[in-house]
């Protein structure tokens, strides 16, 4: 194994163990597990569809879906992000739209990725993964996203010869920083973005790469922050002591802002839900599913209008 992929894989492994399990409800998904697909076709009361409009026989001669704006979705390490983004995805594709139906979508959850810190190397972590992503083309989805910052280490070997787009999280925050026009906060400084996650994901450095692509100069915390912030923060979560992991990562956002950043990324699982939707300090930082959900509307429309 490559030096290279041996730190994918440990940094996988090292993800696996701070995923925080959160019970979510949620409504309008279905999550299956590949593993767990009977041969038997589903019903059209399962799928939506009214039953003078489609038959089980033509679901099984096709794909699950036909239109032009099916999305797929490979679900990440954690169960309740990736819920998260369905919910963000449906929620932007109905702003605008009286219908309230959203876009059409296909969710592939196999529950072996959280429990992939077993796995030996990152090649059976990729095989996964492109898995998922056939079984996403096979099942007419005409774009397949990735809600999941570490299932990003492996995004090139993923996405290779896929036959439709795959969208990259931290493009999707970079395009959309860019065309947002931002000004400096300083005279004569380059737009300066923040960057708040944990070791792996900063080191990992995906995030950092794109920025840096768009022209912006990319301001990480540094290492008294990590220590004294964001680390006790992630930790104070897992402890179920919310209240004290969102002060803390309140004075994380506030030492990137004093550093004159224009945004700050939440680029962590455990750090995008954390503060409540109210809070003035949300208007300063972007979550990257957010960012992910409008360029999948976004694509998804153009996709419809072409068609």
């Amino acid at each position: 194994m490559s030096l290279h992929a041996s730190y994918q894989s440990d940094l996988f492994h090292r993800l696996c163990k701070q995923n925080i399990q959160h019970k979510t409800r949620m409504n309008r998904v279905v999550v299956t597990p590949v593993a767990e697909r009977s041969n038997k076709p589903p019903s059209t009361k399962s799928l939506g569809l009214n039953s003078t409009s489609v038959s089980s026989r033509n679901l099984t001669k096709g794909p699950l879906l036909c239109q032009p704006n099916a999305v797929g979705i490979i679900g990440g390490v954690s169960a309740d992000v990736t819920l998260d983004f369905v919910n963000k995805l449906v929620s932007w594709s109905n702003k605008g739209n009286d219908d309230g139906k959203g876009l059409p979508y296909v969710l592939c959850s196999d529950p072996i990725l959280s429990n992939s810190c077993q796995l030996s190397n990152d090649t059976q972590i990729v095989e996964i993964l492109r898995h998922k992503r056939v079984f996403l083309e096979r099942s007419g989805a005409r774009c397949i996203v990735i809600p999941c910052h570490i299932s990003h280490l492996w995004y090139d070997e993923v996405s290779k010869g896929c036959s439709v787009p795959v969208l990259h999280m931290g493009e999707c925050v970079a395009n959309e920083l860019k065309e947002a026009k931002l000004k400096p906060i300083e005279a004569g400084s380059p737009v300066q973005i923040g960057v708040l996650a944990t070791n792996a994901i900063l080191n990992a450095g995906f995030y950092q790469d794109k920025l840096q692509k768009e022209g912006f100069e990319v301001i990480l915390p540094d290492k008294a922050t990590m220590e004294h912030t964001i680390i006790p923060s992630i930790e104070a979560k897992s402890r179920k002591d919310i209240e004290g992991a969102q002060n803390l990562l309140r004075i994380a956002i506030q030492v990137l802002l004093v550093r004159a950043v224009n945004t700050i990324i939440l680029a962590s699982d455990d750090l995008g839900d954390l503060l409540p939707h109210d809070d003035p300090l949300l208007r300063k930082c972007v979550d990257p599913l957010d960012s992910l959900a409008r360029s999948t509307v976004k694509l998804a429309q153009s996709a419809i209008q072409s068609f």
